[in-house]
């Protein structure tokens, strides 16, 4: 099976688990409310709580469809599938990028990106990949204020970005991921 196949096969029963059992849990363990948790909280403070759970979900329903597909969380990647490695970078936030640690990746990425209701569940999915080898957009570099980077993809990068679930907007500079509904 391809990477393709299996992601779209897997973001849907990732956004189902999620929804269903995991964010119960979740809410569960923190003693309190998705919305109490994080309220007045930037979308950065979602993301870093709650994509480390969804990376996890994800990893185990791959591995049902590739079964050699591995966690190998190293500066830079995520999993290793075929030799190759890949980092897996996931937002709950709008716009056209994703943003990172500013550490050198591997070229390969797999984007992730899911909107949040104010009480946790997940109501919108886009899934992509891309080698940025064959792109012009590249990660910013960290600056003095922040160690953080940013990556968003440029009009002319639209032939090798891979999207699998959702759609793209081609605008005037960048590329906007076109988010696909939860049905």
């Amino acid at each position: 099976m391809k990477l393709q196949e299996a992601i779209a096969a897997v973001i849907p029963e990732l956004v189902e688990e999620w929804n269903t059992v995991k964010l119960p849990k979740f809410e569960d363990l923190y003693e309190q409310s998705f919305a109490e948790l994080f309220k007045d909280r930037q979308t950065q403070e979602k993301t870093k709580i709650v994509a480390p759970c969804l990376d996890v979900v994800f990893a185990r329903l791959i591995k049902k469809y590739i079964p050699n597909f591995e966690i190998n969380e190293t500066v830079g990647q995520d999993y290793k599938w075929n030799d190759e490695g890949y980092e897996c970078k996931m937002t709950f936030g709008v716009g056209t990028g994703w943003t990172g640690n500013g550490y050198t990746k591997t070229s390969k990425h797999i984007l992730l990106r899911f909107i949040l209701t104010e009480n946790g569940e997940i109501t919108e999915m886009f899934a992509a990949l891309v080698d940025l080898d064959e792109c012009r957009s590249r990660w910013t570099d960290p600056t003095t204020k922040s160690n953080f980077s940013t990556l968003a993809f440029v009009k002319e990068d639209a032939d090798v970005l891979d999207v699998i679930v959702g759609g793209m907007k081609i605008n005037k500079v960048y590329i906007k991921p076109i988010m696909c509904a939860v049905t």
